[in-house]
């Protein structure tokens, strides 16, 4: 049976890029389209599977059979949370297209903040975790390398925003596809890209908090923060 929110044209396009995701991909799925359900908005999936070396593919394509809405892309090596995302992006239908972490660090819940601020007006709008008004659980060590790297960003870029790597983030369909031909990193530093390159180009950027408690997992490693460090200067 087919639901009419599968049966029109989406308004809104959920990319999630995902490697290694076969033990929760299913699962995100299901939490993301229930939710999205219950917004009533016309709606898709699309997974982006990043060269994952596991079953990733199979397990959300397992899912795509039960539920209309879902779509699985893919390719064989992996390129990177960036590359995936605009892979998504670049085929999907939605005038509203949202990058969310297939591993829902940011509950869906966030979803229906942004769009919120993308209907005031924003042409991006992107999840605060940092916010004062955030519920977000994380270590001292993860807090200090998230400010640490936000300094860096605001020395070297002179973006102000507090939280760039946040893992959930909507952008108005035009100004993506626009801000999308001026990108050059696609890996660790794409998110700091995007901001940088939607400020240049004078889009409306805000900022919002987390309505749902966040539980950040353990900080990225040595190896991953120097390769970002790498990214970032290439930006500047």
């Amino acid at each position: 049976m087919v639901l009419w929110r599968e049966a029109l044209k989406p308004s809104v396009s959920i990319v999630m890029p995902v490697y290694r995701g076969a033990r929760y991909i299913d699962k995100s799925i299901d939490i993301v389209s229930r939710f999205m359900n219950r917004m009533g908005r016309p709606y898709e999936i699309l997974v982006v599977d990043d060269g994952s070396d596991d079953n990733t593919r199979e397990v959300a394509e397992m899912m795509a059979r039960e539920l209309d809405c879902v779509k699985v892309l893919g390719y064989e090596r992996n390129r990177g949370k960036g590359y995936a995302f605009i892979y998504g992006a670049l085929r999907s239908k939605g005038d509203v297209v949202v990058l969310l972490d297939a591993d829902l660090d940011i509950p869906p819940q966030q979803v229906a903040i942004l769009l919120k601020a993308i209907d005031r007006g924003a042409d991006i709008a992107i999840t605060n975790k940092w916010h004062r008004l955030s519920k977000t659980r994380a270590s001292l060590l993860r807090k200090f390398m998230s400010r640490a790297f936000n300094l860096l960003v605001r020395f070297l870029l002179g973006l102000s925003f507090r939280d760039t790597q946040t893992g959930a983030k909507a952008f108005r369909r035009e100004a993506l596809l626009r801000i999308i031909k001026n990108l050059y990193v696609k890996r660790y530093a794409f998110d700091v890209e995007v901001l940088y390159v939607a400020k240049k180009l004078g889009y409306m950027v805000v900022e919002v908090p987390s309505i749902a408690s966040i539980r950040l997992k353990r900080p990225p490693t040595i190896g991953m923060v120097w390769r970002m460090m790498l990214e970032l200067l290439s930006i500047f």
